[in-house]
């Protein structure tokens, strides 16, 4: 595990909270959760630009197969969150251009957090590795409910312990193929549904 990107995270968790905290105190609600967003996106892309050796970045890109098993695994959240995703967009549809923000936020947000989570911050990845990095990715997502009054449609449970599920998942299929591409698939087509969502629901007629 890279110790410097490590000792980043443990740095990193607190401060996004307290970012997230104070946004939503000068900014509606789903402004609030786009800046920290931002701000995440950020704070991600310089660690990979000071850390990583982006040969190495680039050749963990192409989507190798996980096995069966964890395709499987990766396909559901997708399908099941995309199909509470896709029943609200019927009662609420979303203007195409916020559509498009939303498929290209989701994009840049899984690549960014799969080159760092299960790229850069282990470089050489075993099972002890692996772990260690799939707990500071649940601790760190913790950041996220400082969050306030953003509807995501997630029971506060699934919220806390979502990212621990699938992060795990995404781990699995890291370990398994050797690459990251089917991982950041799943992970682009879940943040979609969960960001065309929030946005539908932000935005519907209280």
């Amino acid at each position: 595990m890279d110790a410097r990107l490590a000792l980043g995270v443990l740095l990193g968790g607190p401060a996004l909270y307290a970012v997230l905290a104070w946004l939503g105190t000068v900014t509606p609600p789903l402004v609030a959760a786009g800046l920290g967003l931002m701000v995440y996106w950020g704070g991600l892309g310089a660690a990979l630009a000071l850390r990583a050796d982006p040969h190495r970045l680039r050749a963990l890109l192409p989507a190798e197969p996980p096995g069966r098993l964890i395709a499987v695994m990766l396909a559901l959240p997708v399908l099941a969150w995309g199909a509470v995703t896709l029943r609200l967009l019927g009662d609420a549809p979303l203007p195409p251009h916020l559509l498009v923000a939303a498929a290209l936020a989701a994009l840049l947000h899984a690549t960014l957090e799969e080159l760092f989570w299960r790229g850069a911050l282990i470089p050489r990845p075993g099972p002890r590795a692996a772990a260690l990095a799939l707990g500071l990715y649940w601790a760190f997502h913790l950041a996220w409910t400082g969050m306030r009054d953003v509807e995501t449609g997630l029971s506060p449970t699934l919220a806390v312990f979502g990212p621990l599920a699938l992060g795990g998942v995404w781990t699995a299929s890291r370990l398994s193929s050797g690459t990251l591409g089917a991982a950041i698939m799943a992970h682009a087509g879940l943040a979609l549904f969960l960001f065309a969502g929030t946005i539908a629901r932000s935005l519907a007629p209280s």
